[in-house]
């Protein structure tokens, strides 16, 4: 195979990998940790780049064309994330099957930052990559001050929140830039990097996750046997091709330097607040309407994708 279209994939996932840890770490975290390093950061990146490469994967293999089982695909990833990598989806069970893998991974992250950006970057509507990211840098304000009140949290100076921002969300414009650049036809399904990668999740949930919560044993296969039915029974229905076709297309320069009105509003925001010392728990209000969305919106997408076997068995 051509070395430019195995560096394309390469670059696809790498870009892949830093969209889902700006809105699955940047985003939630919202500063910079004391302790946090560049080799963190970089291991941190590597880590949901790896993830990635498994979205990518079940999005293709899948033919995932529609948001429903773009869900599901999404809920995947945060089980992964929430149930392998860190043990968080076991913490306060049930609830924790939902927040954050369904209610923050496959919500925030997929849905919105990886399908809705790319969607709104391609809309052929000037003003929607502005009103995106002016909605997306109002919540992301509003989220950023809940951490004011956290016992593991603390006040960030406005500068600080500031050069936090624009930093992660300038890298985050050229993530985007080179999925676009990439497009998904470079994308290589190659059996033995897949096997290989799954197989260093298997081992790792085997030899670190189980030990740690051995919960996990019973609770993670049957989430992703599920999953799985609904993913196979997606692809029995559809036709060729997936949504990894919304890479393509050509995007203006200006419409990624129009992504920084994100970083504009939520410091605006996060400036406000500061200025009227606001003591607000935001982060509770999230979970209140997130967690049971994710159950509902897990739900629904299993229900799409069979309602469609259904009707096309009486077709």
């Amino acid at each position: 195979m051509p070395l430019v279209r195995i560096l394309k994939s390469i670059l696809l996932i790498l870009s892949t990998g830093y969209i889902f840890m700006y809105f699955s770490e940047h985003l939630f975290w919202a500063r910079v940790h004391p302790g946090d390093s560049f080799n963190d950061w970089f291991l941190t990146w590597i880590v949901y780049s790896l993830m990635a490469f498994i979205f990518l994967v079940l999005v293709s293999h899948f033919r995932v064309n529609d948001i429903w089982s773009l869900f599901l695909v999404g809920a995947i990833f945060g089980w992964i994330d929430e149930g392998i990598v860190v043990q968080t989806a076991y913490d306060m069970f049930p609830l924790s099957i939902s927040f954050t893998a369904l209610a923050w991974h496959a919500l925030i992250t997929v849905w919105i930052g990886w399908y809705a950006t790319q969607k709104s970057l391609l809309s052929k509507d000037t003003w929607s990559i502005f009103k995106f990211a002016t909605t997306l840098g109002f919540f992301y304000g509003v989220w950023a001050i809940n951490w004011w009140l956290e016992p593991e949290g603390g006040v960030s100076s406005v500068p600080e929140f500031a050069t936090y921002s624009f930093i992660t969300t300038s890298l985050v414009n050229l993530a985007y830039w080179l999925v676009n650049w990439s497009s998904s036809e470079s994308f290589i399904l190659n059996r033995w990097v897949i096997i290989f990668i799954s197989g260093v999740f298997a081992l790792y949930f085997c030899f670190v996750t189980i030990p740690t919560a051995p919960l996990a044993a019973i609770i993670l296969p049957t989430l992703f046997g599920l999953t799985y039915l609904g993913l196979r029974q997606n692809r029995m229905n559809e036709g060729e091709g997936s949504l990894l076709d919304i890479h393509s297309g050509h995007i203006p320069f200006w419409k990624y330097i129009s992504l920084l009105v994100l970083p504009v509003t939520s410091v605006l925001i996060y400036t406000l607040a500061i200025s009227l010392n606001l003591q607000w728990h935001t982060n509770w209000i999230l979970y209140i309407i997130t967690t049971p969305l994710g159950f509902v919106l897990f739900g629904i997408s299993l229900y799409k994708i069979w309602q469609r076997k259904s009707i096309s068995s009486l077709e």
